[in-house]
């Protein structure tokens, strides 16, 4: 077989399938175990917090709407002579800390539960925030499995709660069901025909993957100054896996780290046939690139919230800023059409625990100037 008939192969190594192997997907599987999962290794919503983690758009977005659904002021109606001052429970978290919490959760995930504890007379007696991280659900949504590891398996210090059921004839129960139900889960979703609830930038996820992906990319940059834009080429044979691993080790521990960028490289080469070659790689416009792309996946994160980046501190134009006018206007649509309904859901929520309307008010969100407040 002639030299030019040969088959050529290229080896790369350490790729990853990034795609397969890190976005987890909302998937809902039915179990053995009774509960359904959530996502691929049980682990969706710790998939979705680390994007909130490390995400700045997504972050800016869900912390802004966390005050806007919180407002000035939260307060509740006392239930006898429970719930004074604001307190919810023994451990003494204050209504207005338990709906900033729920506020986080049903924009983060898509839905927020609460931990309701009854009394020896079946009366309600503390409620709790419940992490929606640590929750999880039967088909029904009529019991749910709290663990804190998911991600371990699940398989251990699983506590099961039954659904908050407000209108139970207390006196006719068991004993046994009275245990049960004395600690219960109200579980509030934004979707009806799943399991589990969605969040609003659900179709904004690969957006904010590229955007954290970005950010790790200019970090990888500043920390690897020796090879973002260049390729060395071995010019004699592929050595095997064990040796490509060996020689890829040492170049990083000696070449790799900003703290680097001045130190050279010498090759001991067999001769001048066999010596290594380095090829740059031409990189026009490439940062130019990354600043598009950034802004294309920003503008996404931000249609999905259906949100404006004026009310977020941010303007296209900086150089002219926003005025309070320009910001009123667009948070009053912003407030009508996103706010106010997460506001309901929560203030419902209280509603179906005490059995009356108008039990939870939220004072909404205004804008004051720095003299027009008072600290104290």
């Amino acid at each position: 077989m002639s030299q030019n008939s040969e088959k050529r192969h290229v080896s790369f190594a350490a790729i990853d399938q990034y795609v397969e192997t890190n976005i987890v997907l909302p998937t809902e599987k039915v179990t053995n175990r009774d509960f359904v999962e959530w996502g691929k290794g049980n682990n969706y919503p710790g998939y979705l917090l680390d994007l909130y983690n490390n995400v700045t758009t997504l972050r800016s977005i869900i912390n802004g709407n966390i005050d806007f659904v919180t407002g000035d002021d939260v307060t509740i109606l006392p239930l006898g002579d429970r719930f004074a001052d604001g307190i919810m429970n023994t451990r003494g978290d204050l209504i207005t800390d338990i709906v900033r919490d729920l506020a986080k959760d049903y924009n983060l995930y898509g839905g927020f539960a609460l931990q309701i504890i009854r009394d020896h007379n079946g009366d309600v007696a503390e409620i709790y925030y419940i992490d929606m991280r640590f929750i999880r659900s039967n088909k029904e949504n009529d019991v749910f499995y709290y663990n804190e590891h998911w991600e371990k398996g699940g398989r251990k210090d699983v506590i099961i709660y039954p659904k908050f059921l407000r209108n139970l004839d207390w006196t006719s129960l068991s004993d046994e069901e009275r245990n049960r139900h004395a600690s219960s889960i109200l579980f509030v979703k934004n979707v009806h025909t799943q399991v589990y609830p969605a969040p609003m930038y659900a179709a904004s996820v690969l957006s904010c993957e590229i955007e954290k992906a970005i950010s790790q990319y200019h970090w990888n940059s500043l920390n690897n100054n020796f090879c973002p834009d260049i390729i060395i080429n071995f010019n004699n044979g592929d050595p095997g896996d064990e040796i490509k691993e060996e020689i890829v080790s040492d170049l990083e521990e000696k070449f790799s780290g900003y703290q680097n960028g001045k130190r050279f490289m010498v090759s001991f080469n067999k001769d001048r046939m066999s010596a290594v070659t380095i090829d740059a790689i031409k990189t026009d416009d490439f940062s130019e690139r990354y600043k598009a792309l950034e802004e294309s996946c920003r503008r996404q994160i931000f249609a999905a919230f259906r949100a404006q980046p004026l009310l977020f501190g941010l303007n296209s134009d900086v150089s002219t800023g926003f005025s309070t006018d320009e910001f009123e206007q667009t948070f009053k649509l912003y407030n009508r059409t996103q706010i106010r309904p997460v506001q309901r859901l929560i203030a419902d929520a209280f509603d179906r625990i005490y059995g009356s309307k108008g039990v939870l008010t939220i004072k909404p969100f205004s804008l004051e100037s720095d003299t027009e407040q008072e600290v104290n």
